[in-house]
């Protein structure tokens, strides 16, 4: 019997597909009908039963400095029973295919502990996140000239925005997200510290028990201008209450590595490697082609994708001034036209989030190329390192 792939027909398969989420994950998506407002749910249904289902979530992802239409795939679960069918791979490329064609994705990302499943399909590992615990007795002493404030989110947003252009992969956070994360957050606290009457940082912190007694303060958001800021934000945290025996950054909420060894005089923080995102590119020009990117190097530089299925596509790369153009086809102007650099589609997914030197690469086996076309596309590339501060 045929297995169909698309939007759930009725109520019951979204809920059909919500058990299997439940028995995948140990608990069902964060607030469902708003994802599915705001998103594409999919399913895979064999007469009458649901063998698997995922979201499909369009936002924007800052690369190089700039905010580059992208997606994120989400709750992607499959029947037990099913797994190894290739349903988890029609699900992902059918949701990818509708983020690009309906919304204008040029990559995709998503969280997942099994990167070498997405690796099969053309996807790559970009960055892996931890979780890091500290007691609030190791805290170094808060600067003067700092006042602890509950800010709004407007003046958030602003912070977050600025800040997050100097990372690849942070979410430019579309308008439904923060009352999104505020119904799904039960019992959160946002807490800024501002200088000079300027936001300076913020953390939405909740409160969980501690054994044998106390709480651990759970910080969920965390964004701060400077190095300066960051003692001064950890001291609002651990004053979340006066219980607070630690307090735990969760899931990437911090870069790896993280700040806190330049901020600590006395470093025990306890570091949880957790799992990495992944992304690729869906439409390989045009995610090139809005990406930002260092202004220095000019050039030109052939291109050859090749697809998980052993399909090549060249591109003529040409860039000066941090703007890149790639046309289909042809050698880039100036070289002759049997040379570019080779890599698969996972490999590129890679260097485009600055996970990935070119260089080191080709020492893995990773790429082919030239030398220079090597490393001037590692200079192209330079400046950003990946970080997704976003849950989804």
């Amino acid at each position: 019997m045929e297995t169909r792939v698309g939007t759930a027909a009725d109520a019951t398969e979204t809920e059909d597909y919500l058990a299997l989420a439940r028995q995948a994950f140990g608990k069902t998506p964060y607030d469902p009908p708003t994802l599915l407002a705001h998103g594409t749910g999919l399913v895979a249904v064999r007469g009458s039963h649901v063998l698997g289902g995922g979201l499909f979530l369009p936002f924007a992802q800052h690369f190089g400095g700039r905010p580059v239409p992208s997606g994120g795939v989400a709750w992607l679960a499959v029947a037990p029973w099913e797994r190894g069918a290739g349903l988890a791979r029609r699900l992902t490329e059918e949701g990818t295919d509708r983020l690009r064609h309906e919304h204008g994705a040029h990559l995709a990302a998503a969280w997942t502990p099994a990167p070498g499943v997405y690796r099969r399909w053309g996807w790559e590992s970009a960055a892996v996140a931890s979780e890091y615990v500290l007691h609030p007795a190791e805290l170094p002493p808060a600067p003067g000239g700092f006042t602890v404030s509950v800010p709004d989110e407007a003046a958030c947003a602003r912070l977050r925005e600025r800040l997050a252009a100097g990372w690849n992969g942070p979410v430019r956070r579309p308008a439904w997200w923060h009352g999104w994360k505020q119904r799904v957050t039960e019992g959160a606290l946002t807490l800024g510290v501002t200088r000079e009457d300027d936001l300076a940082g913020y953390a939405t912190v909740t409160v969980e028990p501690c054994t044998p007694w106390g709480v651990t303060a759970v910080v969920h958001d965390f964004w701060h201008d400077g190095l300066a800021a960051l003692p001064a934000l950890l001291g609002a945290v651990a004053a979340r209450s006066p219980q607070v025996r630690e307090i735990r950054f969760r899931r990437s909420v911090l870069p790896r590595p993280s700040p806190l060894q330049w901020a600590l005089d006395q470093y025990a923080v306890r570091e949880e490697g957790r799992y990495p995102w992944v992304l690729t590119l869906l439409d390989v020009r045009r995610a090139l082609e809005a990406r930002g990117w260092d202004p220095h190097p000019s050039g030109g530089v052939g291109l050859e994708v090749v697809s998980p299925e052993g399909k090549s596509a060249r591109h003529a790369l040409t860039f000066e001034e941090g703007l890149l153009h790639a046309q289909r086809g042809g050698p880039a102007a100036g070289l002759p036209s049997s040379r570019a650099v080779r890599l698969p589609a996972g490999t590129l997914a890679a260097w485009y989030a600055g996970a990935l030197t070119l260089r080191h690469a080709a020492r893995l086996g990773l790429a082919e190329g030239h030398a220079r076309d090597l490393a001037l596309l590692d200079a192209l590339a330079a400046g950003p390192t990946p970080w997704l501060p976003d849950s989804f």
